[in-house]
């Protein structure tokens, strides 16, 4: 491994993790305007033009807040439970492919010494494997978050919240063997690029497999009407009540991170992800250009889907909760995997 391929990792974590904390940022100040515009009011509209730098304020209020701990804490859990959930988050992007190969012009090659330029920062070919192994190791930040804390509401917080994610994770898990059935690989790549024909959207295991993984989606990530770790009138906000500052703020930008990773997820598994329709522009030195473009629309109306059903369905019941999971998505996810497990076999069957 020469330096050329180190320096090009540094960089490409580097611009990731500006480009996606960047991301993160201005997702918060979308869900404040889409929930204004919802509730028919205008939402952050005061820091700067049309209310752009309200992220930046935000940040600023963050790390000037005086940090404060509670009493009896366990210190050393108490500020490792939010730096687990932020490193999970950031991990999982490292897999997660944005886009085609770029070709470098022969001059800019020659200069830094590599041709190709891959939109990803690693592809491994267990790539799907190590997505969902690091999402789910979040779960630890959660739990350490609210046993640490010394408080009972934090605590039950962080065991709902806990248990809400360990039971979604199964559908969500079983949801993505159906699609990995029908690709035949573990490699996000490769299933990207099975879709070149046909979407996985498309086909009867791909829609039931969409339909589990949504729903799974949504209650893995915290969100209405899954989000019973924060349940204001129960749990006084649940697992991070006694979080304050900076410490809140990895809490929250992970929340952010992970909805915009599942998003790139979802497009990936049953939309196509970058590869455009049609054969458009294949063998042009733009289509890596116009694959992103299009990759990016898709995540967007995933990441507006968070927002839009936040703002419009009432939060479940816990029990109710845990029903869905276990005695509908389960048996569902399941049987998908058998009729995946059929579809394949079947096709083979016909072609031979």
């Amino acid at each position: 491994m020469d330096w050329h391929t180190v320096l090009l990792w540094l960089l490409k974590s580097v611009l990731f993790f500006f480009v996606f904390i960047t991301a993160c940022a201005y997702y918060t100040l979308a869900e404040r305007k889409v929930a204004g515009y919802i509730q028919d009011r205008k939402g952050p509209n005061r820091a700067g033009p049309f209310g752009l730098l309200q992220p930046l304020a935000d940040g600023i209020k963050f790390l000037t807040k005086e940090e404060i701990f509670p009493k009896n804490v366990n210190k050393v859990m108490y500020l490792i439970a939010p730096g687990i959930s932020m490193t999970c988050a950031i991990m999982a992007w490292a897999v997660v492919p944005l886009g085609g190969s770029i070709v470098l012009p022969d001059w800019l090659s020659k200069e830094v010494g590599f041709s190709v330029l891959d939109l990803q920062i690693a592809n491994p070919d267990t790539g799907i494997l190590f997505l969902f192994a690091i999402s789910s190791l979040s779960v630890y930040g959660i739990i350490l978050a609210g046993w640490s804390s010394n408080n009972k509401y934090s605590l039950i917080g962080g065991i709902r919240s806990t248990a809400q994610m360990i039971s979604y994770e199964l559908p969500l898990g079983m949801s993505v063997a159906a699609i990995v059935i029908l690709t035949g690989s573990l490699k996000l790549t490769d299933i990207n690029d099975a879709q070149i024909g046909l979407w996985n959207i498309f086909k009867l295991p791909g829609f039931i497999a969409f339909s589990v993984f949504v729903v799974a989606m949504f209650a893995e990530t915290n969100r209405l009407p899954f989000d019973l770790a924060e349940a204001e009138s129960e749990l006084v906000v649940g697992f991070h009540t006694e979080y304050g500052a900076f410490k809140f703020a990895l809490f929250f930008i992970a929340e952010y991170m992970n909805m915009i990773t599942m998003s790139c997820v979802v497009t990936i598994l049953f939309f196509g992800g970058y590869h455009l329709p049609f054969g458009w522009l294949a063998g042009s030195p733009w289509q890596a250009w116009a694959g992103l473009g299009l990759f990016m629309i898709k995540v967007l109306f995933f990441a507006f889907l968070f927002m839009w059903v936040r703002w419009t369905l009432p939060r479940f019941r816990y029990d109710q909760l845990m029903t869905i999971g276990w005695k509908k998505m389960i048996p569902w996810a399941v049987a998908n995997i058998v009729i995946a497990s059929l579809y394949v076999g079947l096709d083979g069957f016909w072609k031979w």
